[in-house]
């Protein structure tokens, strides 16, 4: 069921994106649709006080947020729980970047994509995690 955690709870996200606008018109469209957006922010050090603050289901990280380095918050998230899916959404389309963040453990989607694509990620990433909250 879309925007469930295996139809128990609602997906619970983090969602962090340097664009206020962004974040807010996705939170929108993931609430809408059923998912829980525990947290939003804006830069790197936020992601990742909200990420051990909240325990959400899954964490969505834009590639370029003030306070990151290249993917190292997204390698500090996966390190805090290996567990926990992390999508990093992207408008800069690079196979490299692609790659790299999946050898990290992570998962990559191209912002373009739309919300639809990123909450069928969400779902496949919960899913295959099995996370059970």
């Amino acid at each position: 069921m879309e925007g469930t955690n295996r139809g128990v709870h609602p997906t619970s996200v983090v969602l962090a994106d340097d664009d206020s606008r962004f974040r807010s018109i996705v939170r929108s469209l993931l609430e809408s649709d059923g998912y829980a957006v525990l947290a939003e922010a804006g830069n790197a050090s936020e992601t990742v006080e909200a990420t051990v603050r909240h325990e959400p289901d899954v964490v969505v990280i834009d590639l370029v947020l003030e306070g990151a380095y290249g993917l190292d918050t997204v390698q500090e998230l996966v390190d805090l729980d290996a567990q926990r899916p992390v999508i990093v959404i992207s408008s800069l389309f690079d196979p490299l970047i692609e790659r790299e963040t999946v050898r990290m453990g992570a998962w990559y989607l191209e912002k373009v994509e739309g919300v639809e694509a990123l909450e069928h990620a969400i779902d496949q990433a919960v899913a295959v995690t099995h996370r059970d909250g």
